[in-house]
């Protein structure tokens, strides 16, 4: 293929809370799309966000990377994703992945379709698959992209976010 690929990530949009006090923005999928944007493939991340601070800052950043966020929803009544992270004494991390927040509840809605349906990848993790609604747009996305369309599994199992399911 010439050209740009069209690429839909799908997931957590959230702030990694780092010993110290640093909040730095992350999450695979948004991970995933800036670095493919930066290598000048067209990226768009599609996730939550709460209407508080954190969320406000994450569009800040999103807008400031020159990233789209024509697929980046609101939402009135849960906070932004945040993950706190800590050191044991040997310096190894430990993650807390706040549940409920603002990306478990992520829709499928009309134009994240209509990017899914010209989608040449779609990237997802297992993160967002942790509530059935997110699985179940997961599904609908996966359903309305290209057949020839790259499906990107990212599994990264996290303490307290997954089941045998």
């Amino acid at each position: 293929m010439s050209g740009p690929r069209s690429i839909l990530a799908f997931g957590e949009l959230l702030w990694d809370l780092l010993p110290g006090g640093a909040a730095t923005l992350g999450g695979a999928p948004f991970n995933f799309a800036y670095r493919v944007k930066e290598q000048g493939d067209r990226a768009r991340i599609v996730s939550r966000l709460g209407r508080d601070d954190y969320g406000r800052r994450a569009a800040e950043r999103l807008a400031a990377l020159g990233m789209s966020d024509a697929c980046v929803q609101w939402d009135d009544r849960r906070p932004t994703g945040t993950v706190i992270v800590s050191l044991d004494g040997a310096g190894q991390p430990d993650y807390v992945i706040v549940p409920d927040v603002a990306y478990d509840r992520v829709e499928a809605t009309d134009a994240v379709l209509t990017e899914a349906a010209r989608a040449d990848c779609i990237c997802f993790g297992t993160l967002i698959q942790r509530t059935a609604g997110a699985r179940a747009a997961l599904r609908a996305i996966l359903d309305a992209a290209p057949a020839t369309a790259v499906r990107l599994l990212d599994i990264n199992l996290r303490k307290d976010c997954h089941s045998p399911e």
